[in-house]
């Protein structure tokens, strides 16, 4: 309490302002932010009533304005000073000097959205950590971060809320020239009651884990469902991030990290921030690379079903390799498990009904289809062994050093010798 300096407001419409206005007179109070006038009739009353309050100290160690909770119930539960002449919400971070004699040993600040997660965190051992006061995070305060330090370690709410500030963020401080960690919590946690379950520690093991902001936004886009394609959205928000990056070094290796986070050629990325950046629409280049890798993996999952349709005898030695997770089209999954189920007939009804008959009308009776259906099958596993191999190598890549490095380098390896033997039997 003494170190955040906390008071408490009482309940009572006039405990405050009965006492200075006198003294200061009420358009001073009125102009302060501690009071309010009266509707209708003349006179003030105090603004904070029956709260916690939280001072907002300013550079020196002045005290510029003032955080709220209530006690009881009554709204809104938090309450902050209005904008004054000496406080501006967008240009304020709650906790910054001391976060910044701390910053330098982290390397890092953290930033979370409440006064009262930055409190925990601070009693937690974490002093590196200022809050943004509740508002979408400005490009002034990015500008008082980039001082104090050059990462910073986004960590909002583990909600729909929280990661929605955290994309609106992203581009806020990657245009300011900072890099950017996202710690994404727990569904439904937030900073204060991670660190009152789990200590300092269980803020270290998140931020240890924690994701660039490409995979930051793979991974949100991809959870968040709703209409349209994720991977198209998602990169839709890369390239529009990329294309407010104004330092070409950083927006060209946010570009390299998209390329191989969804396995696209950077060129096609480029193309679409220069158009972005001309304000034409980056859609369509985007759209068309993303069709055509969908395109080239039902290729694939299509010439197994085939060959399995058109030799059922090699099905037996294919349902040992293949796991029906392999699939990535939804209409080769379902003809699959059909398949993989054991079932003498072929489905009648329904899309996989369909591709059936299409796969099974269109092969030559000369050729070798138990063959077809082999090679087939290695390569749907190669291509899941590359994809785990990625996956890997990108959770390699933001882990520590420690025991976690250590399983996931040797699980690396696995895979890399599970491709060359498979790659042996071409």
């Amino acid at each position: 309490m003494r170190a955040f300096r906390l008071g408490v407001a009482p309940d009572g419409w006039e405990h405050l302002s009965s006492r200075l206005a006198p003294k200061l007179g009420e358009a001073v109070l009125v102009q302060a932010g501690l009071a309010m006038r009266r509707e209708g009739r003349s006179g003030i009353y105090d603004r904070f009533r029956d709260r916690l309050m939280v001072p907002l100290i300013g550079p020196g160690g002045a005290v510029i304005g003032f955080g709220a909770r209530a006690f009881g119930d009554q709204p809104p539960k938090y309450l902050n000073s209005p904008e004054t002449p000496v406080y501006h919400k967008g240009g304020f971070l709650f906790g910054l000097e001391t976060a910044r004699r701390h910053a330098d040993a982290a390397g890092e600040v953290v930033v979370v959205e409440g006064y009262f997660d930055a409190i925990a965190l601070h009693q937690a051992g974490l002093a590196h950590t200022v809050a943004t006061s509740g508002t979408a995070l400005t490009a002034d305060q990015a500008r008082l971060l980039r001082r104090a330090a050059p990462r910073v370690a986004l960590t909002y709410d583990g909600d729909d809320a929280g990661r929605e500030a955290m994309m609106r963020s992203l581009a806020v401080l990657l245009a300011e020239g900072l890099e950017v960690v996202v710690v994404d919590l727990p569904q439904g946690d937030d900073p204060d009651t991670l660190v009152r379950r789990g200590g300092a520690e269980a803020w270290r093991a998140l931020r240890a884990g924690g994701y660039d902001p490409v995979e930051f936004i793979q991974r949100h886009v991809l959870r968040g469902g709703g209409p349209g394609d994720p991977r198209e959205k998602a990169l839709q928000m890369v390239v529009r991030l990329a294309s407010e990056v104004r330092d070409t070094i950083r927006a060209r290796l946010l570009l390299e990290r998209a390329s191989q986070v969804f396995g696209l050629p950077e060129a096609v990325l480029a193309r679409a921030v220069a158009l972005q950046r001309g304000g034409q629409g980056s859609e369509a280049p985007l759209k068309a690379a993303v069709r055509a890798q969908r395109r080239g993996g039902q290729d694939l999952e299509q010439a197994l079903l085939r060959a399995l349709l058109l030799a059922p005898e090699a099905l037996a030695a294919v349902r040992d390799r293949v796991e029906l997770t392999d699939f990535q089209d939804g209409e080769c999954g379902a003809l699959a498990a059909w398949l993989w189920s054991g079932r003498a007939d072929l489905p009648e009804t329904g899309a996989e009904a369909a591709l059936a008959r299409e796969l099974a009308s269109g092969g030559s009776a000369g050729q070798d289809w138990v063959a077809e259906a082999v090679g087939a099958a290695r390569r749907m596993v190669e291509r899941r062994l590359l994809q785990r191999l990625k996956e890997r190598k990108l959770e390699l890549g933001r882990t520590p050093d420690g025991p976690e490095t250590t399983r996931l380098m040797t699980e690396v390896d696995e895979l890399a010798r599970s491709l060359k033997e498979l790659n042996a039997q071409r």
